[in-house]
């Protein structure tokens, strides 16, 4: 006989819920079968097997008995010479290896809910769809379309299915007293089945599980009652109470042995029970809400305590926490260590709702899954550890842990990007807070909730944000706040602002990109990914996490960064980024001077890139040096940031094939983290062509027919060394053509204005301690700069080139009067030479010429070499060198012996030096001119030197050396600086002295002119103020006059 109060199938719900195939069979002959996370299966003798639910009739469910599942795996009925009849076994979701199913059948109809458990749901939109076997711990409606057929006696006549709508149906469901907008399984189902489970494991905890009752009572001994009657009989000295107090203590003697003799039994019987009940205490199960952040986890976590607290399951504390919190509190400490010193801190036994529980497994999966195995296997608790994370956790136990994830209780939450629950949520809402919320009216709310990307907050957000509006407009007679038409459409004008372009437009202005054929193909595939999984999603279909994160590839000028941007763009239209914006970084940007300073700062840009796309340029300098502790902490920052951020950061690292490759083998999470790459390719010639044209036409120039056809020969001859830069390239050829179309106009009669806007072959090229910052001094004409330029003394070439440059300058604002487009040129410039050849002083009159004519806003020099630039350690070269491009922004920074910064090796900090000026060039291409200085051989190997500092610098102006004869003029043009003058001996011996100079390294052109100057005058001064002389008797004219014998001996 079935024992008093035996339910098997509660038994066998349970043993399912622990990840174990349970089968039953009823009094009538009806086999059942229980697989874990499937629904309930049933077939009669002969039958086929149907999906169903389990009978209500407590007659019905205590006669029926389990009986061994013997050929049923856990995906259901096997195949096989020992397979009960049944249905064929098709794959499984999950890896599991079968489920039963007949397609033209199916199960009985839910029977009514007992009492004490959530209600049945109140449907909202089509009813529910039975689509097919669902997966692991899906719901138990969702079985396959079926003919009907007869169930079993005991049990409702089956229903068929309803047709397939568009849309997943909408349940809002009332959970004690709440309402609920349920996921795909009924949310009141899945309470249910979570007290059903804890509350049997509770019993086997509390041996009350299959009838075994508690232990037995330990038997009470004796009481003294020997103090009062001893009392009596010693004062009174009465023979009656003597007689009374001897019985008595026979009477204790006796109650003893049989004490001794009960309590002796006791432990035979304590151990007899304890064996019986060994092996039969099960731990509560884990359970799992999976689903985006905000999405409902606090609402039904409140349900399940109240719902646990109802069915007699009481816990001592209940504590909910975010896990980013949790880490945030802990400091370094291990996730491992953090997580058990959390639920160990509470008050046993314990209800823990850990919400984002991504933030554990991305730092530290292992420690996390053997605290929870830790916690599987302990017996004795009764805590309960609900964990709320997104697909990311699901799949990392699938992966990690498939054993145990079978064990845990999943329930889905709903996603609020479909429309039908945002709808729902939305009258949800309004209900609790007593808005009149009419269908129309919720309807036009329902696309900009559904935007929000922020689950229930942000459709609560939007709903709170238009019942402002109509708050402002007074509370109606009824005590309630009426939304009307009105009050949404600001809040729908400010969506259309934000509202970025559709995806079609996207992908239209990338195709019309130059070249780029197999990064199109990438990105269109990455699209058509997006799109399959949004499906599948609002199908209700499970979905594979992906890894959005890109790496790519190419040379410089590639459009790796107008792509990037492009991505975003496109991320945001399919609802997978909330904002699309970019954040380009590179390592300056990321590493602190200091350790422990470079997480923060790393953080700080991740958390302004959220919503969006990280892109980080060169992010192989992250991981150059093995020793570099910083670049590490960078980048392990930046994996943190992008787990926690997985579902609304993308990042895209960019660099050089060769050292991407590095960069993605220093960190083992790298790699696995950037499963895809998209390679760009250099632009063949036709390309670089047609970029050339496009970039022309795009600033208002038209190219005439013998430039078009020059133009391949010229993009052939540009140099293809470290040093091209693609895109890049051909954006200084054209630079090149606009300063000499500039410099042809501007030596022609004024033509017509057609003429400023078209370009001709001839305009092609031939050949292919921080210093003292002044304010440029006073403001002087254009004519009287020039005039300076041409007094100087020599340098015919290096005047031309001004001119030119003066010339393209005006030109460009000749054009912008006329209304055509003027584009953006590079004005850095390279000066060779040798020293003393006027280089600084040609710069500082350069920044006063760019400021007459508009270009800089105050034209003064900051003059600094290699140690105003570079630290004493690692990580202080890229604040200093920023902070001194800060100080010559609207200026010139000159840089004097550029080439001492790319003589060091690769780990020197002179290449931190240059790398973090080519971002400041870049980032205020507007108002700095970087003019680099040093020897021509020198400079050559230092544009080489970088990849990006050729293309940067728009030209180069060579210094040669002065002959005798303006080293003569310099030294005469100096000494009447000074108030000299020369007598006509030292004027005719000049050019001597000059020829007799040591043209070795450490001849200075001008400065040894200067310096010969000042050897005259140190001689003059020993000649005339001598010890033999007599000072007051020198006449004025002698002072000032410098003769040939003052001239220094040569050498």
């Amino acid at each position: 006989m079935t024992r008093a109060g035996w339910d098997a199938f509660e038994a066998a719900q349970a043993e399912t819920a622990m990840g174990r195939t349970a089968m039953l069979m009823g009094p009538d002959g009806t086999s059942w079968l229980l697989v874990p996370g499937q629904p309930v299966q049933w077939t009669r003798p002969g039958g086929a097997w149907q999906f169903g639910t389990v009978p209500a009739d407590p007659g019905y469910r205590a006669a029926t008995r389990i009986v061994p599942a013997n050929g049923f795996g856990q995906a259901g009925p096997a195949s096989g010479p020992r397979a009960r009849p049944g249905p064929p076994v098709r794959p499984g979701p999950l890896g599991q290896p079968g489920l039963p199913g007949s397609a033209g059948q199916s199960g009985p109809p839910v029977q009514p809910s007992p009492p004490g458990q959530p209600g049945p749901p109140v449907q909202s939109g089509p009813p529910p769809v039975r689509s097919g076997p669902p997966g692991p711990n899906r719901p138990a409606g969702a079985a396959p379309p079926a003919a009907g057929t007869a169930g079993p006696p005991s049990g409702p006549v089956p229903q068929p299915a309803p047709a397939r709508p568009a849309e997943a149906p909408v349940r809002v469901e009332s959970l004690a007293g709440t309402a609920f907008v349920a996921g795909a399984e009924p949310a009141g189902e899945f309470v249910r089945r979570v007290v059903q489970v804890v509350a049997w494991a509770d019993r086997s905890r509390h041996g009350t599980q299959d009838g075994r009752g508690e232990p037995p009572p330990e038997p009470v001994g004796p009481k003294d009652k020997r103090g009062y009657l001893d009392d009596l009989a010693r004062n009174t000295r009465s023979m009656t109470f003597d007689l009374l107090s001897a019985g008595n203590r026979m009477w204790e003697r006796h109650a003893q042995e049989q004490y001794e003799k009960a309590h002796a039994e006791w432990v035979v019987a304590m151990q007899e029970w304890a064996q019986q009940n060994s092996g039969t205490k099960q731990p509560n199960p884990f359970v799992l809400l999976v689903g985006e952040p905000h999405t409902g986890q606090r609402r039904l976590w409140r349900t399940l305590q109240l719902a646990l607290r109802t069915a007699g399951v009481g816990f001592e504390a209940e504590v909910a926490a975010t896990a980013p919190d949790l880490l945030a509190a802990a400091g370094d400490e291990p996730v491992e260590v953090v997580l058990r010193d959390h639920v160990s801190d509470q008050r046993d036994p314990p209800l823990i709702l850990i919400e984002e529980a991504d933030a554990l497994f991305a730092k530290e999966p292992g420690g996390v899954l053997r605290a929870l195995r830790d916690y599987a296997h302990d017996q004795d608790s009764c805590r309960l550890l609900v964990l709320a994370g997104t697909e990311r956790v699901l799949e990392v136990l699938r992966t990690e842990a498939p054993d145990f994830a079978q064990t845990v209780i999943q329930y889905r939450m709903p996603r609020f990007a479909q429309s039908g629950r945002t709808a729902a949520l939305l009258d949800v809402i309004a209900a609790e807070r007593s808005f009149v919320l009419p269908p129309a009216v919720r309807d036009r709310l329902v696309p900009l909730a559904g935007g929000a990307g922020n689950g229930a907050r942000g459709v609560e957000a939007v709903l709170d944000a238009a019942a402002r509006g109509a708050v402002a407009d007074g509370v109606s007679p009824d005590g309630r706040v009426h939304l009307g038409m009105e009050h949404v459409a600001p809040l729908a004008a400010a969506a259309e602002q934000r509202a970025g372009r559709p995806v079609e437009e996207l992908l239209a202005e990338l195709d019309a990109m130059i070249g780029l054929a197999p990064v199109k193909e990438r990105v269109r595939a990455l699209v058509s990914e997006a799109a399959i999984d949004a499906r599948r999603r609002d199908a209700g279909l499970p979905v594979t996490v992906r890894s959005r994160h890109l790496v790519l590839t190419g040379n410089p000028g590639t459009a790796k960064t107008t792509v990037a941007r492009l991505i975003g763009k496109i991320y945001q239209a399919l609802g997978m980024l909330s904002k699309g914006h970019v954040v380009e970084v590179a390592r300056p940007d990321l590493v602190g001077e200091y350790l422990g300073e470079t997480s923060k700062k790393t953080r700080a840009v991740c958390e302004r890139a959220t919503g969006g796309v990280l892109f980080i340029d060169e992010a192989y300098s992250l991981s150059l040096d093995k020793e570099d502790e910083y670049g590490r902490e960078a980048v392990a920052e930046i994996l943190v940031q992008m787990e926690n951020h997985r579902d609304d950061l993308v990042v895209l690292v960019a660099g050089y094939p060769k050292e991407m490759d590095g960069f993605l083998e220093s960190n083992p999470g790298l790699r696995s983290r950037f499963s895809s790459r998209i390679e760009f390719p250099d632009y063949s010639n036709d390309e670089l062509a047609a970029i050339f044209r496009s970039m022309a036409e795009s600033q208002g120039y038209q190219l005439d027919g013998d430039l078009v056809g020059a133009l391949p020969e010229a993009i052939r001859r540009i140099p293809r060394g470290r040093g091209f830069a693609n895109g890049r390239s051909v954006r200084g050829l054209l630079e090149a053509v606009l300063g000499k179309q500039a410099g042809r106009l501007a030596a022609q009669p004024a033509g017509p204005d057609s003429a400023l806007a078209l370009l001709v072959a001839a305009d092609l090229p031939g050949e292919a301690g921080v210093g003292v910052a002044d304010d440029a001094g006073p403001r002087r004409g254009l004519e009287e700069l020039l005039a300076e330029l041409d007094g100087m003394i020599g340098l015919d070439g290096v005047k031309q080139r001004v001119r030119a440059l003066v010339a393209e300058t005006r030109m460009d604002a000749r054009r912008r009067k006329a209304g055509l487009p003027v584009g953006a040129r590079s004005r850095h410039l390279v000066f060779t030479g040798n020293p003393g050849t006027a280089k600084t002083t040609v710069a500082r009159l350069m920044g006063q010429l760019y400021r007459e004519l508009g270009v800089l806003p105050s034209g003064h020099l900051v003059e600094v070499a290699r140690p105003d630039l570079v630290g004493e350690y690692l990580g202080q070269t890229a604040p200093k060198t920023r902070e001194v491009c800060e100080r010559a922004i609207g200026g010139v920074l000159f840089v004097d012996e550029a080439y001492t910064l790319a003589q060091g090796t690769g780990s020197d900090y002179g290449q931190e030096a240059v790398a973090e000026l080519l971002v400041q060039m870049e980032n205020h291409r507007e108002d700095l001119i970087v003019i680099a200085a040093g020897y021509p051989a020198d400079m050559d190997r230092f544009l080489d030197a970088n990849a990006g500092l050729r293309s940067r610098f728009g030209g180069t102006v060579e210094f040669v050396d002065y002959d005798n004869a303006q080293l003569a003029a310099i030294f005469t043009a100096m000494a009447a600086g000074q108030g000299y003058r020369l007598a006509e001996d030292l004027t005719a011996a000049l050019p001597g002295a000059m020829a007799g100079l040591d043209r070795g390294r450490g001849f200075a052109n001008g400065r040894s002119a200067r310096a010969l100057l000042e050897g005259a005058i140190a001689a003059q001064s020993l000649r005339l103020a001598g010890p033999d002389v007599d000072l007051e008797s020198v006449g004025d004219a002698e002072l000032t006059l410098l003769t040939a014998a003052d001239l220094p001996s040569p050498g």
